[in-house]
């Protein structure tokens, strides 16, 4: 692990070690220009770590959040400032769209080749979530779900709307769930 790699490994997040150094590979997978999307942001250690991950000039990553912690058991607090400050490093590769998912999905205009929701783990929200994003997918997209082993919306969501279209069986890394549909 290099020096930059360190650093950014002290970004508190729910994701493990194991699960950031997963994403980091991930993100290596995407094309050149590829559009990485994720919806949940919070205080950017995944952002980073997909950053970490491109090797490819034209490569973006997206981050969807309300930056407000509304579906975060926390409570309310603004974090924005803390997301633009973790992440500033990467700040050529990682624009923030903040607001409700839905919302910016009805008007994000470009193909995603990986998408990662971490976002309200509820059945509802994510549920919504994929709806609002899966049109955006470019055939062969990466989909990756955080909490998959403990949040029943997330599992229900992927069991009724993920699995049934998946081109792969999902595999499962730790409390992480992806494949490509």
């Amino acid at each position: 692990m290099n020096k930059l790699e360190k650093a950014l490994d002290q970004i508190f997040t729910h994701l493990t070690r194991k699960e950031k150094v997963f994403l980091k590979h991930l993100a290596g997978k995407v094309p050149k220009d590829g559009v990485i999307l994720e919806v949940g942001s919070y205080l950017g250690a995944s952002a980073c770590f997909f950053a970490l991950g491109t090797k490819k000039p034209g490569q973006r990553i997206y981050c969807v959040d309300t930056w407000q912690n509304d579906a975060m058991s926390e409570g309310k607090r603004d974090t924005f400032a803390e997301f633009l400050k973790n992440t500033a490093y990467f700040k050529e590769k990682i624009i923030p769209l903040r607001g409700y998912s839905e919302d910016i999905a009805r008007t994000f205009d470009k193909k995603i080749d990986l998408l990662f929701i971490d976002a309200d783990h509820s059945y509802k929200g994510c549920n919504q979530d994929v709806k609002a994003w899966f049109p955006h997918l470019n055939p062969g997209a990466i989909v990756i779900f955080h909490d998959y082993g403990w949040a029943e919306g997330v599992q229900r969501t992927v069991k009724e709307f993920v699995k049934p279209i998946e081109k792969r069986s999902g595999v499962k890394v730790e409390n992480t769930y992806w494949t490509v549909i």
